[in-house]
């Protein structure tokens, strides 16, 4: 096996790949299929021929053994009349038979009769003009293209523009065959990194990166080891040399890859032909593409052909205008629900309301949610209907009406109360941390007293890799209160604990859980992943799912009470974590990127 830190793993990550391919170099030929796999055998040949070809361009030393024996097998099948003369009955299928002559040409083995096969397919205007998406169209023209063949297709620069890749996705909403349009989009475009294409104009190529580089995250914590090979050809193709999160993608293939070389595709991997397959068969027909875009990968990080590419800032647009118009309108509608819902809804909404006019520092925003607050809570004897809010509604209820210059002698009970009882202890939970620190800004606690019981508190076991990442978020929301610094407490767990919260978003974004697509984002800002592209797009869903209202959420339900109740639990909770990311406002894009 081989040290996650070793200088260049992309060498030893190649060199078994392709022995491990050179020792099932049967399996790539067609004559050896069962008759249900002759197909995917023909696929499996093309992508093979692909990466021997681009070894012979990107590497212009002798093949070793390895590479010879795929060459050869590959040479061997394209011999033959019965597959090459397939290019003038399956036309659907050019792209099979046109690659499969690409990389003979690359390697500086040129067929004449197999050349002119083609060419009269693609003169008969039939396998090249039915509908292609645009990837697919790149990949006609670059296999074309490799292949010397003359057409009258459009060029790469007219199809880039209707790409998803140029289209700059929510990294949010992407499936898994959306990742792959976006990977191959990248290749066919970079003619795998041996040229900078001409990109659409308004093209940002740094946010597209980060785009990648949040793609290779969401697929390394899913374990799947194809899209992070083929994502990380992304970012060596587009001459990115200086990722961190490159760095911890060879450190997942290193450890994804077998003592022999095998990369095994991710879980639920049907192909043609397995059912019937000896289990050798099926070990190779689930790894073998892996495996084919590991070495790839290896390959194109040792090449001097790729064209290195500077890293530069992206153009990013602050989100403080609209982060600003949204918690505005947030505490309008906030206002105008506590003046109507019943006590124990009133005040958490009071307490978002102060939270968000805190943010924008417009006290006054809050005054109709507090003292509708304090009309419930005093009509209540004694603190008991505070101490049922909770701290997190109590603190911020109690900034509220301090700014405001409001009173309301039951919270100041509350408030008392809390404070006694913490001056007795010597120490308290994680999750106390945060209200310890807002009894001392409000004047409750002494701050002796306070750093003593804050410093009592571990947040690594908050961390625990068991537990559910929404949970995560929000205990550490309360450990650190309005002090992120807090979390430098929990070292290198930070940014695994980072990595978790990032990658349940996308699950959140999709079933429309707000609350914990609102907490998540809390959780990655303080951890201090506010300018990653996995919070910008988080930050955008929740953004664009305030009505004009000023409410959140869409409930999808026509109940009165029921989308009453669901909008003000969602707006609560999204202006809770919008507020301390329009704290950090156009600095959003000066934070460092895990």
């Amino acid at each position: 096996m081989y040290a996650a830190n070793e200088p260049e793993p992309w060498r030893a990550v190649e060199q078994r790949a392709v022995s491990w391919l050179a020792a099932h170099h049967t399996r790539f030929d067609p004559d050896t299929a069962e008759e249900t796999g002759v197909l995917f055998a023909r696929k499996a040949l093309v992508e093979m021929a692909l990466l021997v070809g681009l070894r012979a361009r990107l590497d212009p030393t002798a093949f070793d053994e390895d590479y010879q024996r795929l060459f050869d097998r590959m040479a061997a099948v394209a011999s033959r009349p019965s597959y090459r003369e397939l290019v003038g009955r399956d036309e659907r299928a050019l792209l099979l038979y046109t690659g499969t002559y690409a990389a003979l040409r690359l390697c500086g083995h040129h067929d004449d009769e197999f050349r002119h096969l083609i060419e009269q397919s693609v003169a008969g205007r039939h396998a090249t003009s039915f509908e292609r998406v645009p990837y697919r169209q790149l990949d006609l023209l670059h296999t074309l293209e490799l292949a010397g063949v003359a057409h009258d297709l459009p060029p790469v620069e007219a199809v880039l523009p209707f790409t998803l890749f140029c289209a700059d996705p929510s990294v949010l909403g992407l499936g898994d065959r959306d990742v792959y349009a976006i990977t191959h989009t990248v290749f066919y475009a970079t003619d795998f990194g041996c040229r900078v294409p001409r990109w659409p104009s308004g093209f940002d190529l740094c946010r597209a990166v980060r785009l990648l580089e949040a793609l290779c995250l969401l697929s390394r914590r899913r374990g799947n080891a194809d899209l992070v090979a083929e994502l990380l050809c992304c970012l060596l193709c587009l001459g990115v040399r200086d990722s961190a999160e490159a760095e911890r993608a060879w450190a997942f293939l290193v450890d994804a890859q077998e003592p022999d070389g095998r990369v095994a595709g991710p879980e639920g991997i049907v192909h043609p032909g397995l059912e019937g397959g000896d289990e050798d068969y099926r070990s190779w027909a689930t790894a073998y593409h892996t495996t084919i875009v590991a070495a790839l990968a290896g390959l194109l990080a040792r090449s001097s052909r790729v064209i290195p590419c500077p890293r530069r800032a992206p153009v990013e647009v602050s989100e403080a205008a609209p982060l600003e118009a949204a918690l505005r309108r947030a505490a309008h509608w906030l206002g105008r629900a506590a003046a109507t819902a019943a006590p124990d809804q009133a005040l958490p909404a009071a307490a978002a309301a102060a939270r968000a006019a805190r943010a924008v520092g417009e006290p006054a925003l809050a005054r109709p949610a507090l003292l509708a607050a304090v009309r419930h809570a005093e009509a209540e004897p004694g603190p008991g209907l505070w101490h049922r809010a909770g701290a997190d509604v109590v603190f911020e209820c109690a900034h509220g009406m301090e700014a405001s210059r409001l009173t309301c002698p039951t919270l100041d009970r509350c408030l008392e109360d809390t404070a006694a009882a913490l001056s007795g202890l010597t120490a308290v939970p994680a999750t106390a941390a945060g209200g310890v620190g807002q009894l001392m800004r409000l004047g409750r606690l002494p701050a002796e007293t306070a750093r003593s019981l804050i410093d009592s508190a571990d947040p690594v076991p908050l961390l625990a890799e068991d537990r559910p990442p929404a949970v995560i978020a929000g205990d550490l929301v309360r450990y650190a209160g309005d002090d992120p610094s807090r979390l430098a407490r929990c070292g290198a767990r930070a940014h695994a604990a980072g990595e978790r919260l990032a990658a349940a978003l996308p699950a959140a974004c999709r079933d429309h859980r707000l609350g914990d697509v609102a907490v998540l984002l809390q959780g990655l800002a303080l951890l201090g992943w506010a300018d990653h592209r996995v919070v910008r797009d988080g930050l955008e869903f929740l953004l664009r799912r305030q009505s004009l209202s000023g409410a959140f959420g869409y409930p999808a339900v026509d109940d009165p009470a029921r989308r009453a109740s669901l909008r003000l639990q969602w707006t609560r909770s999204c202006v809770v974590a919008l507020s301390p990311l329009m704290a950090l406002g156009s600095g959003l894009a000066t934070a460092p990127v895990p």
